[in-house]
């Protein structure tokens, strides 16, 4: 995967790597060594032939309850890495949003730009955690008040910012209803 540029997948992003591009000669890291993308998806991989591996040869053996105990450890895996892509596509998706709002060049973009990353972001994470079978009714429970929130915020903002501009509309409308009469 190296050799088609996997390795490239955070510049692709629009992201830094987190990798150091080079290191001096002599130096050794610190603590543990960090992994290429390439290297982290041969893990990945190399974990799922083993998981179906150890599934087939469960089954060969005959006993129920061990291949159930796979077969469900398989489906979690399966939940976690596809709330996993999730989460990356919704990394990416922000990252782009801001890039692109900071690019309008306005007063205010950067601004605009890292409010609509953090939603974008907090969208994803929460759209991974219930992909991963995490706490969907809390999730649910937490988005539901938040955007509830939201909502009362930006009506009394709406509602004592323009009082004397809803009070006026009001009046033209009871007018306009006493003419017609």
């Amino acid at each position: 995967m190296a050799g088609f540029g996997f390795n490239n997948v955070f510049q692709w992003g629009g992201m830094r790597s987190p990798l150091p591009t080079s290191r001096p000669e002599g130096e050794t890291p610190r603590g543990t060594e960090a992994r290429t993308p390439s290297e982290l998806m041969g893990i990945i991989v190399w974990a799922g032939i083993v998981l179906f591996a150890t599934l087939s040869a469960v089954e060969i053996i005959e006993i129920p309850a061990l291949t159930q105990l796979v077969n469900g450890v398989i489906v979690i895996a399966g939940q976690v890495l596809v709330g996993l892509i999730v989460l990356a596509v919704g990394l990416f998706f922000a990252q782009l949003a801001f890039n692109l709002i900071v690019s309008a060049g306005t007063s205010q973009s950067r601004i605009l730009g890292q409010v609509a990353r953090i939603a974008i972001i907090a969208f994803s994470v929460a759209l991974g955690l219930q992909q991963m079978g995490i706490g969907s009714n809390i999730i649910n429970l937490a988005f539901g008040l938040l955007l509830g929130a939201i909502a009362v915020a930006i009506a009394l903002a709406f509602g004592l910012g323009a009082r004397d501009i809803a009070a006026e509309q009001v009046r033209e409308w009871l007018d306009s209803f006493k003419r017609k009469q």
